[in-house]
C-alpha cells in the first residue's frame, strides 16, 4: 500500500505512545505494555506503520512520574484525559537505542516547542536522516504543552517547508482539532506527504490542569473533521481518535481517512488492535 510515497503492508497503525519507542515500556512505567511486548504476544512488525512517543531536542520529563500516573492520565465517561507533556528521552538517545528496535516500520514523533526554532527542527531532521526509518511524523498539535505560533498559518508553512526541504524521509504532520482544514491545505502545498488527524481535544480540568481528551468520546468530531479535510486536499489521512472496534475504522475509512490510528484502546485492550488487523482479509477492502 502507497500512502503517497510511504509504502506500508497495510492501513493499520499503532498511534504515538503505547508502545514508546518500539520497545515497549519498562515495568514500572507501564505494566501491560511491557509485558505485551516482551513477551511477543503484540507483534508491531504486523501494523502498517509504529509511531513512537514524540520526541524532542533534550530529554524532557513532562508531567510524568512513575510512582503517580493519576498525574498525567485520568479516566472520564467515554474517554480519557491525558497530559504527559512530551515526557521522553530525547532524539539523540533515541538515536543511540536505534539499532535494537529492529522495525522496518518505525515512525519517530517528533515535537518542537516553537515553530520559529528552524535550527532545532534542523538538527533533529538530520540525526534522524542518518536512520532507516520508514517516516518521520511531526506532532503540531499538542494540547498540554506550549507550542509558540502554532496558530500563526505563515511561520506554519514556513516551519513545514523547511521541514520538507531538509528531511530525506517522507514526512507526516499531526494536527489537532483547530483550524485542521486550513493547515491541512498549508501542509500539502508544502509537499507533505500525508496527514495524521486528529489529536487529542484540548481541555482543563481543575485540580488536573491542562489536558487532551482522547477515547471513544471524541470519534464523532474526528470523523468531521476527516470529512472536512479530506474534500480540502488530496493527501492521504491517517485517521484516529477513539477507534476501537473493526467498524470504527470502517467509519474512519469511510469518512475519508486512507489509514487508521489506534491509541488509547491500548490501555484497557492492548490486543484488541492486531486482532482487528488480522480480522481483515488481504482480499477485504477496509472500508467494506
Amino acid at each position: 500500500m502507497d500512502l503517497n510515497g510511504i509504502r506500508v503492508k497495510n492501513p493499520f497503525f499503532i498511534g504515538s505512545g503505547p508502545v514508546k519507542y518500539g520497545l515497549g515500556y519498562n515495568f514500572w512505567e507501564n505494566p501491560i505494555s511491557f509485558f505485551v511486548c516482551q513477551s511477543g504476544l503484540l507483534k508491531l512488525e504486523e501494523f502498517g506503520g509504529v509511531v513512537t512517543k514524540t520526541l524532542t531536542l533534550e530529554p524532557r520529563k513532562g508531567n510524568y512520574r512513575w510512582w503517580k500516573p493519576w498525574k498525567v492520565l485520568r479516566p472520564v465517561q467515554g474517554g480519557w484525559l491525558n497530559r504527559f507533556g512530551w515526557n521522553n528521552c530525547g532524539i539523540d538517545e533515541f538515536a543511540s537505542i536505534y539499532p535494537e528496535i529492529k522495525l522496518n516500520n518505525l515512525i519517530p514523533s517528533i515535537g518542537i516547542f516553537d515553530l520559529e526554532d528552524i535550527d532545532g527542527l534542523l538538527l533533529m531532521l538530520d540525526i534522524l536522516n542518518g536512520l532507516g526509518v520508514l517516516a518521520v511524523e511531526i506532532n503540531a498539535s499538542c494540547p498540554n504543552v506550549t507550542i509558540v505560533s502554532k496558530n500563526d498559518l505563515k511561520i506554519f508553512r514556513n516551519f513545514l517547508k523547511q521541514a520538507v526541504v531538509f528531511s530525506d524521509h517522507h514526512l507526516i504532520v499531526k494536527l489537532g482539532a483547530e483550524n485542521a482544514v486550513a493547515k491541512a491545505r498549508i501542509a500539502e502545498d508544502s509537499g507533505i506527504n500525508a496527514l495524521a488527524l486528529i489529536n487529542t481535544i484540548p481541555s482543563f480540568v481543575q485540580g488536573f490542569g491542562d489536558c487532551g481528551l482522547s477515547g471513544q468520546k471524541i470519534k464523532p468530531t474526528a470523523l468531521q473533521i476527516i470529512k472536512d479535510v479530506e474534500r480540502a486536499v488530496s493527501i492521504p489521512i491517517i485517521g484516529g481518535g477513539g477507534i476501537y472496534t473493526a467498524d470504527d475504522c470502517r467509519e474512519f475509512f469511510k469518512a475519508g481517512a486512507s489509514a487508521v490510528s489506534f491509541a488509547s484502546v491500548f490501555l484497557l485492550h492492548p490486543l484488541r488492535p492486531q486482532n482487528i488487523v488480522k480480522s481483515f482479509s488481504e482480499t477485504q477492502s477496509p472500508a467494506s
